[in-house]
Parts: structure tokens; C-alpha cells; sequence
């Protein structure tokens, strides 16, 4: 074997034992990258950064847009309504903790598989996140769920790599999903009374005479009627409690529309809430007024006066009384009050058909089918 076929053996030893390293470090490379790597390095510490959160669908329309104000979400698409921050929240920092499980396809001919379609396209079933705000915007087509969950299919836009990443995202793409839910909380043990006026009908009320009552009595039922049974009208004693909404709607847009029914509820503790209630287009939405009655609250007003104590156990009153826990303040109703009123002034709320039927109960659902005696 002469020298020159050696040199060549040698060079080709060579080239095959760098071809192997590098093959071995690409391979030990992209290992690391789909199995530990996350999908936007350093977005975590940025979360303080994002001020918009947007959400596209097919044909790349804007489907919903979220902005944040002084540390707030607003869903924009609403008159800037409240969001949901706890539901922002669980969306940015999924994204943020996102890792890579695996590599998934790069063929274009194969995105609509995995969901991961470009959104520009008419037909797309996808979803384009963007987080603006942070150096690096985020923008992400959001696919499929993998089978079996908490694991979604994705594809950073611009790029032609899909992932499978080991979070499931939020991809709830109608501006209502995003709302801050809750409108007023009030818990059945509080309710003393309801006042309810529907259209075209009288008045009529029931009503608790003390707390310990275990039903709510009725005055204004229609002549001759009586109550179907003695705790037909004990529903009222939740009617405004976890009321939350369906969609919101600036009160200016009913302005001109008068209501089809009105409602006041009063609690033993002074709160007072004037409730309007409007039927459009098979949807149902109310306003609220919220306020606080003193006199009400004097009314109903519990005493908490100590038992008497006997002379000679004044001493050993006195330290119990020095040993005891402080008691929890009173509930400030008139603060409350207000901070409800704060909250709704301004809007009209859709909410489902059966809270408003349990808000506006017609009378004729309460009384016997039979005249009365």
C-alpha cells in the first residue's frame, strides 16, 4: 500500500469520526431542546412586561382582545369590562412554563393533523395567541389537545417546527369566556324580603318578620289565591346569591327601553338592592342599584348585649374578659354597599333565563291552582 492510498484511508478515518461526533452532539442537542427546553426561554421573568393578550381565529380575525390597565385586565371587546384575572393569569403563566415534550412535523402538508394551521387560512381550526409587551412578543398557534390531555400541539408562528408541548392552553375564543364572572354575592340567611313588580302586574312581597322565621310570608297575592304551599316563596332567599353573568352590556344601550320588571330586595343587615329586568331577543339582562338602608338595618338590628355578671365575679370576669380573643369587627354593610354599587353602576348584565325567572317570579308561580276558601 503506498503512501498516497494511506494518506487517503487516513483522511477518510478522520472525516467519519468528526461526522460521528457531530451527528452524536446534534442528536444529544435536540434531545435536550424537546425534552427539557422551554418553549420561550425567559418569558416567565417577563410576565410583568405583557399589556395585551390577543386571540385569532380563522381568516386571521381578532377574535378577542384582552388589555391590562393599572394592573387590571380588560376585555376590550367590552367596553373595557373587568376580566377574569385569575383566568388571564392561568393562560400566561401555562405559556410561560410551557416546555417542549417532543417534536412533532414540519411539513406544512401535515399542520391541519396536529391543528397548527396557519390562521390566515379560512378554514383553520387553530388559535394565534399574541402577548404583546415583553422584548420578545409571543405569538403561538395553539392545535389540538393530545390524546389523554394536559398536553396541547403548537407552533410558534413564523416557523415551520411544530411542537407537543406539557401544558394544556386556554383557548377560549369568544370575548364573554374572558368577563370577571361575579356580580353580587348575597347568602340566604341575610334576605328579609323581596318586593317584586312584573310588567303589566301588581306588586306583591314576601318577606321574613324576623330572622328565626323558616319561611317567607306573602302579601299580594291576587284575591281568593292562596300560597301553594308554605314555602312556595323560599326561593327568594337566594335569588341574589353567586349571581353572575352570561354576557355585559353598557347601560347606556338600554336607556330608552323601559323595563319589563322591577324587583327590591332588602336584607336584614340594611342592604338594599333595586333590581330592573329587561327580555330582548329570547335574552334576559338586569341592573343593579345597590345601597345601604339605616334605618333597615336598625330595624333588625341583633343585641349582643353580656350576660350579667354577680358581684362577687367581677375579678374573674375580667380576666376572662382580658384572656379572650379579640371578636372579629362587625361587617361594615354601608362600605360593602358601596363597593357593590361601584361595581355595576354603568352596566346591564345578561344572565340565564331561569336566575332571571327566580329575580322576577310571576305571582301566578306561587299560588295554588285552586281558590282559596
Amino acid at each position: 500500500m503506498n503512501s498516497r492510498r494511506l494518506l487517503i484511508l487516513g483522511i477518510a478515518a478522520i472525516l467519519a469520526i468528526v461526522a460521528g461526533i457531530w451527528l452524536a452532539n446534534r442528536q444529544g442537542s435536540s434531545g435536550a431542546t424537546a425534552g427539557t427546553g422551554p418553549l420561550y426561554p425567559g418569558l416567565k421573568e417577563q410576565l410583568d412586561t405583557v399589556n395585551a393578550i390577543r386571540l385569532y381565529k380563522a381568516g386571521d380575525a381578532r377574535v378577542v382582545d384582552l388589555t391590562r390597565k393599572d394592573d387590571a385586565w380588560q376585555v376590550s371587546d367590552r367596553n373595557s369590562y373587568p376580566a377574569d384575572d385569575g383566568k388571564v393569569r392561568k393562560l400566561l403563566i401555562a405559556i410561560s412554563d410551557a416546555k417542549i415534550a417532543e417534536e412533532k412535523t414540519s411539513n406544512p402538508q401535515q399542520y391541519a393533523t396536529l391543528g397548527v394551521e396557519d390562521t390566515k387560512g379560512t378554514g383553520a381550526a387553530s388559535v394565534r395567541i399574541q402577548l404583546v409587551g415583553p422584548p420578545k412578543p409571543v405569538d403561538l398557534i395553539i392545535g389540538k389537545e393530545a390524546v389523554g390531555g394536559r398536553a396541547n400541539y403548537v407552533r410558534r408562528a413564523g416557523e415551520t417546527q411544530s411542537w407537543l408541548i406539557d401544558k394544556t392552553l386556554d383557548t377560549s375564543a369568544t370575548p364573554d369566556a374572558w368577563l370577571r364572572k361575579d356580580i353580587i354575592d348575597v347568602s340566604a340567611d341575610r334576605m328579609q324580603s323581596a318586593t317584586v313588580t312584573a310588567k303589566d302586574g301588581k306588586p306583591y312581597t314576601a318577606a321574613k318578620g324576623t330572622r328565626a322565621d323558616q319561611n317567607f310570608a306573602v302579601t299580594g297575592l291576587p284575591k281568593g289565591k292562596a300560597l301553594s304551599a308554605p314555602t312556595a316563596a323560599n326561593s327568594f332567599a337566594m335569588a341574589l346569591t353567586a349571581l353572575s353573568l352570561s354576557d355585559v352590556k353598557p347601560a347606556s344601550a338600554f336607556q330608552s327601553t323601559q323595563p319589563a320588571a322591577h324587583a327590591t330586595f332588602k336584607t336584614f343587615d340594611g342592604l338594599v338592592v333595586d333590581v330592573d329586568g329587561w327580555v330582548q331577543a329570547e335574552k334576559h339582562y338586569i341592573a343593579l342599584r345597590p345601597a345601604f338602608d339605616a334605618a333597615q338595618a336598625e330595624r333588625f338590628k341583633v343585641a349582643t348585649a353580656p350576660p350579667e355578671q354577680k358581684k362577687d365575679d367581677k375579678k374573674d370576669a375580667k380576666q376572662d374578659a382580658a384572656a379572650a380573643p379579640t371578636p372579629p369587627p362587625a361587617p361594615d354593610i354601608a362600605g360593602d354597599a358601596k363597593k357593590a354599587a361601584d361595581k355595576v353602576t354603568g352596566w346591564v348584565y345578561e344572565i340565564p333565563d331561569y336566575k332571571y325567572e327566580s329575580l322576577f317570579k310571576p305571582v301566578d308561580q306561587l299560588v295554588s291552582s285552586k281558590q282559596s276558601g
